[in-house]
């Protein structure tokens, strides 16, 4: 059975004074507050989001097994 990656994505700046495309990508990703976290599969969509917003999160890899 393949195992999927997982991605833990941590928001670490403020969504104040950010432009609304920035704050609708976090909210996408599932991040309301600041430093939340949340797990996500690892998907060429995830790692675009992440991409667009890298400056305000930090990624770590999630070992599922």
């Amino acid at each position: 059975m393949a195992k999927n990656k997982q991605l833990r994505i941590t928001q670490k700046r403020s969504t104040i004074g950010r432009q609304e495309q920035h704050r609708r990508t976090l909210r996408a990703l599932g991040l309301k507050h600041h430093q939340q976290s949340v797990v996500q599969e690892d998907t060429p969509a995830i790692r675009g989001m992440i991409a667009k917003i890298g400056f305000m999160v930090d990624v770590e890899e999630v070992d599922n097994g």
